[in-house]
């Protein structure tokens, strides 16, 4: 727990400092998470990959989070291209790999994609996404402990509770709308402000309860070990990547 409680006042330490820099600061310390990230896909199942694969996730990561929005899907295609072309040349990279890596580095692509359209609003915005993800996980954790009984979905997540969960929406959804209200409205509408808050505690978790299934997939703990108490870098942004495709869900389809 001690641990658990360090690490937490630490990123949200390193968070703040880089909001306050500036958006040139937050992307650094994006971009460290983004190559730590890549690294743990890789990692995962290095037994049968080779160094190679590793440089196709950092580099195919890094610029297709920085190219314009509207070439993501073009990069996408060429992706997938590339990716089949390493089955066909070699033997050791198989379709499963494919299937993989382009879910996962896909996935860090459009949150890159998505936090550099939020960060056009202002950071503002940028951090009323990160405290209601990170509220959800906080009361959700401190929920369950204190008053979980229930399983929400053992099979997945065996100490997550329905208690927990619950607990984990109420408070963060509530918080969250009385955050945005004071303090985002000069930058997004109230429409989206209510739905942002009422939808991403509730998609943080399913977030979170979807990498947890890729980890038992794999039978591992954690995807790494740089956080104590937190495991690895995938570990801490799950519900983050989901929080953010919802929030720009809702800037498509509500502006």
């Amino acid at each position: 727990m001690k641990e658990r409680v360090i690490t937490a006042i630490g990123l949200i330490g390193a968070f703040t400092i880089a909001l306050f820099l500036g958006d040139r600061a937050l992307f650094l310390l994006l971009f460290a998470f983004v190559l730590v990230g890549s690294y743990e896909i890789y990692n995962l199942k290095k037994d049968h990959l080779k160094p190679i694969v590793l440089v196709v996730i950092v580099i195919a990561t890094l610029i297709g989070g920085i190219i314009k929005w509207t070439s993501v899907p073009t990069f996408g295609m060429l992706l997938i291209m590339l990716l089949f072309s390493m089955t066909v040349t070699f033997e050791w990279f198989k379709f499963e790999d494919v299937t993989y890596i382009y879910i996962l580095v896909m996935m860090l692509i459009l949150t890159l994609q998505s936090i550099t359209r939020v960060l056009a609003l202002d950071r503002l915005v940028f951090g009323f996404i990160l405290f209601a993800t990170y509220a959800t996980d906080t009361f959700a954790y401190f929920g369950g402990r204190f008053f979980g009984k229930h399983k929400l979905i053992e099979r997945i997540s065996p100490k997550k509770t329905v208690e927990g969960a619950v607990i984990g929406y109420v408070v963060s959804a509530a918080l969250s709308l009385t955050f945005g209200l004071l303090w985002i409205t000069p930058y997004v509408s109230k429409e989206i402000i209510i739905a942002a808050s009422l939808l991403i505690p509730v998609m943080g978790q399913f977030g979170d309860l979807a990498f947890s299934l890729i980890k038992r997939h794999f039978d591992i703990k954690d995807f790494g070990y740089i956080f104590p108490g937190h495991g690895g870098v995938l570990d801490r942004i799950d519900s983050v990547i989901f929080a953010f495709f919802t929030f720009n869900v809702l800037l498509t389809f509500l502006v």
